[in-house]
């Protein structure tokens, strides 16, 4: 406890003494039962949500078999988890089983504060929220559009009615968090976006969003005090959920709660934005998958905002929300819009208005821009499947966009924490630490290696946020490409979330070019007072990375460099030390996750050495 103490202390700074005072606070008044009294239960909401309307005229048949085959396998009780995992669990679903595990929840009627988000008998609560993401409902919602079949229309509003009868107003695990609540929102918002009666929302329809938006309300300054996706996710909901319902023909629920919940979410909103994301688009999480999630929370935000003729933002928030776009732009590798691994990885992909895979960006950052700019980043007119949530924004206007040019440069470092180098045919990413926002996992000087469109050195992922040993081991610097002091971390951890001893890189040479060698050089030093400096030289003519780690040991005799390599073909690894003897590297088989809860064999490359550097020479 006392050495726990000692590592948050000197955090309590950057964590934010607020923020930190009102997590205290927070814990302690669920334990007094304050949050139970604040929040009480209701009743399910009943009626029919939506209601029939027109035919889509104008959408590509190129993606109607997409769309035919997931809505009928929805029809069938099929969902998707995660993107990835796919179960039959009903029509309408029990809401409170895992099937990963074909386990129920033991009691699903608690109120939402007195359920634990990790000692569940079902396991991860991630698992039990992810059909209550409602997914579902705007892939319905879009078929129906589109092939005018009522069964789909029957279908969402059965689920909706089913739904609403299990998981009455705060009670039950899918009140518990506040961000799955503004996921909702979002959700049932662009569903009468898409069946065009946004202006027009039924009773039941406006009570249901209305009941979501005072458990956000409620809890706001939780979701604020983290410092996180929760915050803009909450924020946005709250936001927009409020503007949606007075912009009704008659309104059907208090006009004095939804006027202070708009005013207040959108003061909160331009908050974070400023706050969260840096000046040259990285957000706060320093995850390229939660850095999507914010992406696509700001088209649902900007798109709404102009359809309800909402004030614009500010130019400085808008060129913020052009930075973060942009950074997604040079964070994606190849051209089937995949993207480095880096960072916490939950599974989330907020817009799911296409059929595209989960690790194609391609959708998001296309709308994003489409909403934003009036641009289009991608042009190959419908062939991948990426323009269709542009085309739900913007169906009879999007293909007349101009194509958006970017002026960033081919290789830099975003806001001293992510270097690149983009090449026509090659792309290398390293992860540099600062000591700005909590870091999710030991990953500091990870590097990240695509050749050809394949990702030839990798990052292991994140697997799971509640498995144990195996979170931990995703966690561990020994699953990524860097470098390990002994058998030590690279920061102590505190609690599931939270390490001390954050990392601060130094740059000790400039990234910079010459000729056709790319060159870099930082260092840092962890809490054991062992210093690591990693150099490289990238040579894209011979085809060449050279990496120099170079340590200074407090203590421990040995350090190991890791390299992490899912694609096996054309790639050498040498390695020697700083005697110039060859060091024979220990080869063992590993596992990388791309997908939440799932994973797959990769090979694992460890040097070790007691003298001070180690330089690997790879060959692609």
């Amino acid at each position: 406890m006392l050495k726990k103490l000692s590592l948050l202390l000197p955090l309590l700074p950057k964590l934010g003494y607020w923020n930190v005072a009102y997590m205290l606070w927070y814990r302690t008044s669920s334990k007094l039962g304050l949050r139970k009294a604040k929040f009480p239960l209701g009743n399910p909401v009943k009626g029919i949500f939506y209601k029939s309307i027109s035919l889509a005229s104008n959408y590509p048949k190129e993606w109607k078999p997409q769309l035919k085959e997931r809505a009928d396998a929805i029809m069938q009780g099929q969902l998707d988890y995660f993107h990835h995992h796919g179960f039959e669990v009903g029509n309408p679903p029990n809401w409170f089983t895992n099937p990963f595990e074909a386990s129920k929840l033991n009691n699903p009627y608690k109120h939402w504060t007195e359920l634990s988000d990790f000692d569940l008998n079902t396991g991860d609560i991630k698992i039990l929220w992810e059909p209550s993401r409602f997914d579902w409902l705007t892939d319905l919602a879009r078929a129906y559009k589109v092939f005018g079949d009522e069964k789909y229309l029957m279908t969402l509003n059965v689920w909706l009615q089913d739904w609403s009868q299990k998981n009455p107003k705060n009670c039950g695990p899918n009140w518990k968090c506040g961000q799955e609540t503004a996921i909702r929102v979002m959700k049932l918002v662009t569903a009468s976006q898409i069946l065009d009666q946004d202006f027009e929302a039924s009773q039941p329809l406006q009570q249901l969003i209305f009941e979501h938006l005072e458990r956000i309300s409620g809890n706001i300054n939780y979701a604020i005090a983290q410092d996180n996706n929760h915050g803009t996710s909450e924020t946005a909901g709250l936001y927009i959920g409020a503007t949606f319902l007075l912009k009704q023909k008659e309104l059907q629920v208090s006009l004095k709660k939804l006027s202070s919940y708009k005013k207040r979410g959108r003061k909160l909103l331009i908050n974070r934005v400023l706050k969260l994301i840096a000046r040259q688009g990285t957000f706060a999480q320093q995850s390229v998958t939660y850095h999507r999630v914010v992406v696509d929370t700001f088209s649902w935000v900007v798109y709404a905002m102009q359809r309800y003729n909402e004030p614009k933002f500010s130019n400085r928030v808008n060129e913020r929300l052009l930075k973060l776009g942009q950074w997604q732009i040079t964070m994606t590798a190849n051209e089937e819009g995949n993207t480095p691994n880096l960072g916490s990885n939950d599974g989330a992909m907020f817009e799911n208005l296409h059929q595209c895979d989960y690790r194609d960006f391609r959708p998001s950052t296309q709308l994003f821009f489409g909403v934003l700019l009036n641009k289009r980043v991608y042009n190959n007119q419908h062939r991948d499947g990426f323009d269709e949530a542009l085309w739900w924004r913007y169906p009879s206007s999007y293909l007349n966009f101009p194509l958006y040019k970017s002026d960033q440069l081919k290789f830099g470092i975003l806001d001293k924490q992510f270097l690149y180098v983009k090449e026509e045919q090659l792309s290398l990413y390293m992860r540099l630490p600062q000591d700005q926002f909590r870091p999710s996992s030991s990953d500091a000087f990870h590097m990240d290696l695509w050749v050809n469109g394949k990702n030839v050195l990798c990052d292991s992922g994140t697997y799971s946020y509640n498995s144990g040993s195996e979170t931990d081991r995703f966690k561990s610097v020994t699953a990524h490409n860097t470098v390990q002091f002994g058998h030590h971390e690279q920061m102590p951890k505190i609690s599931r979330f939270l390490y001390g001893g954050w990392l601060k890189a130094s740059i000790q040479k400039p990234l910079e070019k010459k000729s056709s060698i790319y060159s870099f050089s930082a260092s840092y030093k962890d809490h054991n007072q062992n210093k690591h400096i990693r150099s490289f030289e990238l040579d894209t003519n011979l085809s060449q990375l050279t990496v120099k780690d170079t340590f200074e040991k407090s203590k421990e005799t040995e350090a190991t460099v890791f390299w992490h390599i899912p694609v096996s073909e054309g790639l050498n690894l040498k390695a020697v030390d700083q005697n110039l003897e060859i060091l024979t590297p220990t080869i063992s088989k590993s596992e990388a996750s791309l997908y939440y809860l799932e994973k797959h064999p990769i090979q694992n490359l460890q040097f070790s050495s007691t003298t001070n550097r180690i330089t690997t020479q790879i060959s692609f």
